[in-house]
């Protein structure tokens, strides 16, 4: 067994934000709209009255106080609430491809990697751009990378079960080196006009470059990882290319982003815990071993949990640091995201759990130590 190491990692934000309170004025004046058209039909008890949101509602339910948007106009316009992406001739990279590019290019200049080495790309993420061509493939062709390019999701724990594919070709020898790519456009997945979710994602995209661990010192030691799912309708988009058949006649259908959040809450907790806490048991790692969590930024209330759980002892800033305060939910780059942004401070030896759980449900780990 060859041995897998994470050579580097790196992530893009879109340098454009949303407050809170712009995001609340915005879906407000929709919901104000809403209720005076349907006015009568709330009178006669045929439709609920949609209820205003607020800042403090928002904080209080996530810990998110802004997030990075590929597009704010089209967020916040009353009559949209959706991103505005114009139709790109087949020519030009889709936006999907060139936001990846971004992290990817990012990566490549921070490690030196000469892409011709690398032998294959996972593209990760909750949801690709289009069926076919693979955007992974569009990536691979646009840095000049040889090999194969694949996409798949596994929603919010898709750039964690990439991670464990990529470590099981490593490992067995089917290839040395394997790039990771989560582009995230979340504001796009999102319905921003539902007031449980209208606050919660933002956009960005990761990269992950691994590799064998012969190769150089340096970069982290893939103990281990460890992938579970679990069937739930808790979380759901039916989003997908059979809508069209699914309409009767001229029917309005729009599949959008479904969230039973009380019940998330309920199941994931557990659920993340108990993954984490058997890969590190798997691998004869105690809690007081783990120097640091890096968790995927669903809400501050899970983070604190989960790292409760799994530590045994309680979330500060450096045991399970959190940054969606600033980025949102950007589902899977978060996890990459957060360990990019707090593990060079970590010493040689020293060991971390990264752990990704979302709709499906899907759980990610992997235990990584920092190597000298």
């Amino acid at each position: 067994m060859n041995g897998c190491v994470i050579r580097g990692t790196a992530w893009h934000a879109p340098e454009t934000s949303i407050s809170n309170a712009e995001l609340v004025a915005s879906y407000n004046a929709y919901v104000a709209r809403w209720n005076a058209i349907n006015a009568d039909r709330i009178a006669a008890g045929e439709l609920q009255a949609l209820l205003p949101s607020s800042e403090d509602f928002i904080k209080s339910a996530s810990g998110i106080e802004h997030r990075r948007v590929l597009d704010k106009a089209g967020v916040l316009d009353p009559d949209r609430l959706r991103p505005h992406f114009p139709r790109r001739p087949k020519e030009q990279a889709s936006v999907q491809a060139e936001f990846g590019l971004k992290a990817v290019e990012k990566l490549l200049d921070k490690t030196g990697y000469d892409p011709k080495d690398i032998d294959g790309l996972i593209f990760a993420c909750s949801a690709p751009q289009r069926y076919f061509p693979a955007v992974g493939i569009e990536i691979q062709a646009a840095i000049g990378m040889g090999g194969w390019a694949y996409d798949m999701q596994m929603a919010c724990a898709s750039a964690l079960f990439a991670l464990q594919q990529a470590k099981g070709m490593i490992d067995s020898g089917a290839a040395d080196a394997i790039l990771i790519v989560d582009p995230e456009i979340m504001t796009g997945i999102n319905d921003h006009r539902k007031r449980d979710v209208h606050f919660i994602f933002g956009d960005c995209a990761s990269a992950m470059l691994v590799e064998r661990a012969d190769r150089g010192p340096g970069g982290w030691r893939v103990i281990g990882t460890r992938n579970e799912t679990r069937f739930s309708n808790a979380l759901r988009s039916d989003f997908g290319f059979l809508n069209p058949a699914e309409r009767a006649g001229g029917e309005p259908y729009e599949p959008g982003l479904e969230q039973d959040g009380h019940r998330v809450f309920k199941d994931v907790i557990p659920f993340a815990a108990g993954v984490s806490r058997a890969l590190i048991d798997t691998h004869g790692v105690t809690p007081a071993q783990v120097r640091r969590m890096w968790l995927h930024q669903a809400n501050i209330r899970i983070i604190e949990m989960v790292a409760k759980r799994v530590l045994e002892r309680e979330r500060t800033e450096d045991n399970a640091p959190a940054i969606l305060k600033t980025y949102g939910n950007t589902s899977s780059s978060s996890v990459v995201m957060t360990f990019d942004l707090n593990s060079a401070d970590m010493a040689a030896g020293e060991k971390g759990v990264m752990c990704a759980f979302g709709a499906g449900y899907g759980c990610g780990a992997a235990l990584v130590e920092k190597r000298a």
